[in-house]
């Protein structure tokens, strides 16, 4: 059931200690951010690869079995296995399994998009329940302040308003339409189309959510 449970200036909090994402439980709060230093050498890595090596595919199932299927999309892409790969597929799963122990259930919709394009580019509140992403390469996840959300959602990609954006590796966990209706924050993809930028960009919903 969609409600409107938050305030109209529901609160954005962020940290560099995981616990904050045990904060998206308080009825003001609608992200959380957790600022999470990436793995020795793994951002290096990942800038270097060949955009053709990036891993990339879509999941619904155990976060257990996490693992298993990010090393099998590692093959089709032939990444060739060693300690920068598995730290990647590590990371992953360990969000994932993070974000079933958050959400209170075994499975996961995961999602992992290589992007040279716009991706989500208009301004939007996601229709879900919780929603989890973080970015391993390229920029991050972008929302106005929630002051200028109301402008930004209306002008679109007309908009020259102030920008946050999520830092590369960090966790947003967000609750969506579904949980808080239009409290949810209003956020977009970075457009990064022409820029030669290819992102790897992480999405985790609930298995049951249908978007």
């Amino acid at each position: 059931m969609t409600t409107n449970a938050l305030p109209a200036r529901s609160r954005i909090v962020e940290s560099d200690d995981g616990a904050i994402l045990q904060r998206i439980d308080d009825d003001d709060v609608a992200l959380a951010i957790w600022h999470r230093p990436p793995k020795e050498g793994l951002a290096d890595w990942l800038d270097a690869l060949p955009a053709k090596h990036l891993p990339e595919g879509h999941f619904v199932g155990p976060a257990a079995c996490v693992p298993a299927r990010l090393a099998t999309l590692c093959d089709l892409v032939e990444l060739a296995d060693g300690p920068e790969r598995r730290a990647l597929i590590d990371d992953i799963a360990g969000l994932a399994r993070l974000f079933a122990a958050r959400t209170g259930g075994p499975d996961v919709d995961l999602r992992l998009e290589a992007l040279d394009h716009d991706g989500c580019w208009r301004f939007h509140r996601d229709h879900v329940g919780y929603r989890l992403n973080a970015t391993y390469r390229g920029p991050g996840t972008q929302w106005p302040p929630l002051e200028h959300a109301a402008r930004a959602l209306r002008a679109q990609r007309r908009y020259r308003g102030p920008l946050n954006e999520m830092p590369r590796f960090a966790a947003g966990l967000f609750k969506g339409v579904a949980r808080v209706g239009a409290a949810a924050v209003i956020h977009r993809s970075p457009p990064v189309a022409g820029s030669g930028h290819t992102r790897l960009f992480l999405c985790l919903n609930e298995a049951n959510d249908d978007e």
